[in-house]
């Protein structure tokens, strides 16, 4: 899921997209979910990957100034939560890169997302070595 209308501008490497997700500047909340569901919804019989690597970019929050979406931080909460859910439910291993979010606020959002994946048992915190 991006932004088509600044990303991205490689336009050879954006015709190998297998699913493409194209938002527009001003995206709401809810649209983007709903589209995020779409989108797993068709990933259920289109891919069978082995692992997911998921890009999970704040700079989809509202007033960022390069995303130019307008996503809650409650929104970023509730996405994230939808794609652990989603390979969870599958048993995929994900690796999760948090990427964009040029504001301070990101940082607070990322850390609200993680405790909340925790407290659904999506994923474990502490010291998974000892």
């Amino acid at each position: 899921m991006y932004n088509a209308g600044i990303y991205p501008f490689d336009y050879v490497a954006k015709r190998y997209i297998d699913q493409k997700v194209e938002l527009i500047s001003g995206t709401k909340t809810d649209q983007y979910l709903e589209q995020l569901d779409k989108a797993l919804e068709i990933c259920k019989s289109r891919f069978q990957p082995q692992l997911i690597v998921y890009n999970a970019g704040t700079d989809v929050l509202d007033g960022d100034p390069l995303g130019r979406l307008r996503i809650s931080p409650e929104g970023v909460v509730m996405r994230d939560e939808k794609v652990f859910r989603f390979v969870k439910d599958r048993n995929i291993p994900l690796i999760m890169l948090t990427s964009g979010g040029y504001m301070k606020s990101s940082a607070r959002v990322i850390a609200d997302s993680i405790i909340n994946l925790s407290n659904k048992n999506l994923i474990q915190l502490g010291n998974q070595l000892g």
